[in-house]
């Protein structure tokens, strides 16, 4: 009778919350839309006696942005690895909950990505040779993704009952500080 309870934990805590199913998607969906077009490119203008209108050339997250990149794939990362924490049943308790983790890497992700939709790249014009930058329906759908990864953290925040104060205080009461 007594092993009844810990077995409904332990298989309570290798199910996904809805927080966490939530932000897993986002996740996965964000490194998808990665691959999408984000920005269109049109390049028009003379060069001389060179007249040349409607080259496009877009590309993709990869393709378009310089370091943001990295920035959405450690949200990816962290909202991947926080729930194959909870599904692996791990009993590891970071200084700082995933969750929290998760809900601050994704809405650093979608900042950068809402950044980059008010200043697209690539705008400018060279020697008479304009370069606009149009906005594809990937950077949307990136923005959406991430926004569910940050969403996702807030949920599973509260389903587990943390908030960014009780982390502060708990971090700046660590016996782990450092003392000189």
């Amino acid at each position: 009778m007594s092993s009844e309870p810990r077995k409904r934990a332990k298989r309570d805590r290798s199910r996904l919350r809805a927080g966490e199913a939530i932000y897993l998607v986002g996740a996965v969906l964000l490194f998808i839309f990665m691959f999408f077009d984000w920005f269109d490119a049109e390049i028009s203008g003379s060069a001389g006696t060179i007249q040349f209108g409607g080259i496009g050339a877009g590309g993709n997250a990869w393709q378009a942005l310089e370091v943001i990149p990295i920035f959405l794939m450690l949200a990816i990362a962290v909202a991947v690895g926080a729930a194959l924490l909870r599904l692996t049943g791990s009993e590891w308790e970071p200084a700082i909950p995933p969750s929290v983790a998760v809900t601050v890497t994704g809405a650093l992700a979608a900042l950068l990505i809402l950044i980059r939709i008010i200043f697209p790249p690539g705008f400018g014009e060279f020697g008479g040779v304009t370069v606009e930058a149009t906005l594809k329906l990937g950077v949307f759908l990136g923005l959406l993704a991430a926004l569910g990864i940050a969403y996702g953290g807030w949920r599973a925040m509260a389903e587990e009952g943390t908030s960014f104060a009780k982390v502060a205080k708990r971090l700046e009461s660590s016996p782990s500080r450092v003392k000189r």
